[in-house]
């Protein structure tokens, strides 16, 4: 008898049914061992060498208990556990507890048939390069916090804990409040001109980018002159002075990777991070979508041609393009051999899923399908009026318009992938509105969903009406959760599958209020913050060196460093600075 352990309690019948008889499948429901939350620091260095001490959990005995008497029981032990270093972890410390023996590791990425069959035919052994990636982020993150935390008291008792992301992203999030504090609005006008070629409508509306040869950005500052500039452009002759169309072409976004997939279920479903990694796992060991921590956007040949049996079925053929579309993973931190979130069985449509579990599919499924859909295309029209033509002299003796009005136009020729996913697709950090409440303005947007004529160089245009209309410059937004998480992703700091926890952290510390999905730092965690700049600069506090940090742990997975070098320099790193803010004594020696 094979005996097959698991994760999760959830996959086991299931995984069951696809081995069959030869087979015992049992569940360790999750982690088995870990640092010891209580009793010190639990890590001891010793001439280079680090030492954690970890610990049964309470909460695992009788799932130990369990798993050790079946495998002496069983011929052999497969671990299969989930597929990334985490999971790699958690298998080793099964094999630490449960004593000597031959255990072989299997790896899938999704809870089908076919996958698991695929895994047990090819078992391999532990990686301990991965353990060992696993071990360092687990250690420094207690080093740090344990360093740390303590000389957080002069703040008072308020000022519980710093974590070696978690401070990081706090800092963002304090660093974007003051300057929105310090932020000092400028008004400004904005001239606006209706237009129409005589006797040949719809007109159409220009906005002043130069006056008197001098590009604007669309903003006179002086009110008083953008007045006189009306009553004066009032009395000119105005013609087209270019009118460019060209055509525009618009690829489908990649997959969803975890950090994205969060982000796009916070914009488009209003679900927080940590609510979707649990919907995510119940989709994960029902089957129905692949493993969903991931920073891969790649995707299996296999699910490239199921995508694309499906748009044959149901699109015209013009929607299915040539060859299939490859989408490179981006991420600089990007784990091994994952594949981005998908569905397992793409025939299975949203339709099949009811509540947030059908919404959240819904998302995946249409983003699956899409990215191998036809790339949009649109047309764009530029067009630029001038006011009072040649009346202006520059410097150098040539003649302008006095001004110059511009508009553009977007029309769409083909919607391509748009026509499943939508046009607000790859909008994964901006804020909707709900149901009764007004959006707020976004920032200068020229381009208009119209189509603008397309009109000769030299013809004349007749004003209509000239407007000034008063803005105002604002502040950088406030982090959502969404536009944090992809700040995190795109400078490297942590994984995407810790994003939900950091998140939860900030927030329930009272480090981070959020109001209407914006994220404020509160006046503890602005002090907070402060005082980790102040003591720990140059250290885990800083985005650069926190990303470091995390290529120096992807090294360790792929065997080109030695965990204990990286975490012995970094944890003495810290404990020099946290002994100068304030720490006493040295926690890190150990008898």
């Amino acid at each position: 008898m094979k005996l097959v352990i698991v994760e999760s309690p959830n996959k086991v019948r299931k995984i069951k049914d696809f081995l069959g008889s030869g087979y015992r499948v049992a569940a360790s429901f999750g982690h088995v061992r870990d640092l010891p939350a209580k009793g010190g620091i639990a890590v001891a260095f010793h001439g280079g060498k680090v030492a954690p001490t970890y610990e049964q959990l309470e909460r695992a005995s009788r799932a130990v208990h369990e798993l050790s008497g079946l495998a002496k029981q069983a011929d052999e032990v497969l671990l299969a556990t989930d597929p990334d270093r985490e999971g790699e972890a958690i298998a080793w410390h099964i094999s630490q507890l449960l004593g000597e023996r031959t255990y072989r590791r299997v790896v899938f990425h999704s809870v089908t048939k076919a996958a698991v069959q695929k895994a047990m035919a090819e078992p391999r052994p532990l990686d301990l390069r991965l353990v060992n990636a696993q071990q360092a982020r687990r250690v420094l993150d207690r080093v740090v916090g344990w360093l740390v935390s303590p000389t957080l008291r002069c703040l008072g008792k308020a000022a519980r804990s710093a974590g070696r992301v978690q401070s990081v992203a706090l800092r963002l999030v304090a660093e974007r409040e003051r300057e929105i504090g310090k932020f000092n609005n400028v008004d400004y006008m904005v001239l606006a001109a209706k237009l129409e070629k005589p006797g040949a409508p719809p007109p159409f509306e220009a906005k002043l980018i130069i006056w008197k040869g001098t590009p604007l950005n669309q903003r006179l500052k002086d009110p008083v002159l953008a007045e006189q500039a009306i009553d004066w452009c009032k009395q000119q002759r105005w013609e087209v002075l270019a009118c460019d169309r060209r055509d525009s072409s618009r690829n489908a976004p990649p997959p969803f990777s975890t950090a994205t997939v969060q982000q796009a279920a916070s914009v488009r479903l209003g679900f927080n991070p940590d609510a979707t990694m649990k919907l995510l796992q119940g989709l994960f060991e029902d089957g129905n979508i692949t493993y969903h921590r991931t920073d891969s956007t790649a995707l299996s040949p296999e699910a490239i041609a199921d995508a694309r049996k499906l748009i044959a079925k149901d699109f015209p053929a013009e929607y299915l393009p040539k060859g299939p579309i490859i989408h490179a993973t981006k991420s600089a931190n990007a784990q091994e051999a994952h594949e981005a979130i998908r569905p397992t069985h793409p025939e299975k449509g949203p339709d099949a899923f009811r509540g947030d579990e059908g919404k959240l599919y819904k998302l995946i499924w249409q983003r699956f399908i899409a990215c191998q859909m036809s790339a949009g295309r649109d047309q764009i029209t530029t067009l630029d009026a001038a006011c009072a033509p040649g009346e202006w002299k520059l410097a150098d003796g040539t003649l302008v318009p006095r001004g110059v009005f511009q508009a553009k136009g977007k029309v769409t020729v083909f919607d391509g992938w748009r026509k499943l996913a939508g046009e607000d697709a790859t909008e994964e950090t901006k804020v909707k509105a709900k149901p009764g409440e007004k959006p707020e303005p976004d920032a200068e947007d020229d381009e208009s969903s119209e189509e603008l004529p397309m009109l000769v160089v030299g013809e004349e245009l007749r004003l209509l009406d000239l407007l000034a209309q008063k803005r105002s410059t604002k502040p950088p937004p406030r982090y959502t959760q969404a536009s944090l998480i992809k700040k995190l992703e795109k400078d490297g700091i942590g994984r995407p599958s810790t994003y939900a926890n950091i998140m939860r952290t900030i927030l329930e510390r009272g480090y981070v209020e959020e109001k209407k999905r914006k994220l404020y730092a509160t006046p503890l965690g602005s002090s907070v913050t402060d005082f980790l700049v102040r003591h720990f600069s140059g250290n885990f506090i800083d985005l650069g060196y926190t990303a470091r940090l995390e290529d120096d742990l992807d090294r360790i997975s792929r065997g080109e460093a030695d965990w204990e070098k990286v975490v012995t320099e970094a944890s003495f790193a810290v404990l020099k600075l946290a002994q100068a803010a304030g720490l006493r004594g040295n926690p890190l020696i150990q008898p």
